[in-house]
């Protein structure tokens, strides 16, 4: 009798700005990798794209094809090497599979030049994105080329390499050469001329269609809502972390002796408070203009009385299920009386709830 090993999730990065910045970095190094650097003279996205023209065609691709493939995989390295990277905050994944653009049954994109962060960019989501019956999004990727009626855009959805081929038929699965790291892109999109295609049967990768691959990546745009400061460096909402480049998948000569360091690269990550909503009279009250009570300041304890709660029944291996591609389905417990707020100050007993904003969820 056999026994089935239960596939292990993918490693957590550390909580930490720095360590989720790293985490980002490697993921931008590694997909630079498998686009750009060659295996047998053949960059490795190669096979990729011949997976998704067979899985989206029925038939292998014409010589034609291929050099349009190899032209793509020359383009979306050099995009990935010069990319700017962000680093979401955890509610943003919830936040964008809510978002009207997402719901929606149709996109209307009008000139993306203008929402545009960068040319390149990058998104890694360190709590993914999760559709329904699709493989959970840990990045969006997006390359610009051209301006003005020449706009040419190609979005990637990124996924977990051990999840991607586990719709495949058995032959495909078997033949197909994926990134050596823990992420893949599974699905390729092209918007030229206002038309919308992808490469691939999307459903064959877990992946979304087209439409719901752009509306993701507008989704995320306006949601980041840009804001940059004088500098062009640094963002009100955004915090700068320089990382040095991640070079685990290149090999040194004379274990690097006399090698120039490398230049750090910029991580943007995505300050978490940016993105929950303010409802009530508390819209118009913030502690920034001195009118409303801060949090850190002027915050005292306060007492909750007993309750029932939605919460999760492992909550230990919460973030593990979930980055596995799982699901935790919340249940009804009680929750005793306790006292919330900073600790060591006094007890406010007028009141019973917070003063920083609730969140906002759209489902009921």
């Amino acid at each position: 009798m056999t026994k089935t090993m239960p596939v292990a999730p993918l490693p957590a990065p550390p909580p930490t700005s720095i360590g989720l910045a790293r985490h980002a970095e490697r993921m931008r190094s590694r997909l630079a990798d498998f686009w750009g650097k060659p295996v047998r003279g053949v960059p490795h996205g190669m096979d990729l794209f011949q997976a998704m023209h067979v899985t989206g065609s029925g038939h292998e691709p014409s010589p034609s094809i291929l050099g349009s493939y190899r032209t793509a995989c020359h383009t979306f390295a050099a995009a990935y090497r010069t990319s700017d990277v962000w680093v979401a905050p955890h509610s943003m994944a919830e936040r964008i599979t809510e978002h009207p653009l997402v719901i929606n049954d149709s996109v209307v994109a009008g000139n993306l030049e203008d929402p545009a962060p960068a040319r390149d960019g990058l998104i890694y989501f360190p709590t993914p994105l999760l559709l329904g019956g699709l493989h959970p999004l840990y990045g969006i990727a997006w390359h610009m080329e051209g301006t003005g009626d020449e706009l040419a855009v190609d979005i990637e959805t990124i996924t977990a390499t051990r999840l991607a081929p586990s719709r495949f038929p058995p032959l495909l699965a078997a033949s197909v050469q994926l990134p050596r790291g823990p992420y893949c892109p599974n699905s390729v999109i092209t918007l030229r001329q206002g038309a919308l295609c992808g490469y691939s049967d999307y459903r064959l990768f877990g992946a979304p269609d087209p439409a719901s691959g752009l509306a993701l990546l507008l989704a995320f745009w306006d949601l980041r809502r840009p804001t940059e400061a004088p500098d062009a460096h640094t963002s009100p909402d955004e915090d700068l972390v320089s990382v040095p480049p991640d070079d685990s998948t290149s090999r040194s000569r004379k274990n690097g002796r006399g090698r120039r360091a490398a230049r750090k690269r910029h991580i943007r990550v995505i300050r978490e408070p940016v993105h929950t909503h303010v409802v009530g009279e508390q819209a118009a009250r913030t502690s920034s203009d001195g009118s409303g009570p801060s949090w850190r300041d002027d915050t005292l304890r306060w007492e909750v009385s007993e309750r029932h709660q939605n919460r999760c029944p492992n909550p230990h291996q919460h973030r593990a299920i979930i980055e596995a591609g799982g699901e935790c389905k919340p249940i009804r417990v009680p929750v005793a009386a306790h006292f919330n707020g900073p600790r060591g100050r006094d007890v406010d007993p007028r009141r019973a709830v917070r003063v920083v904003p609730e969140r906002h969820n759209p489902r009921p």
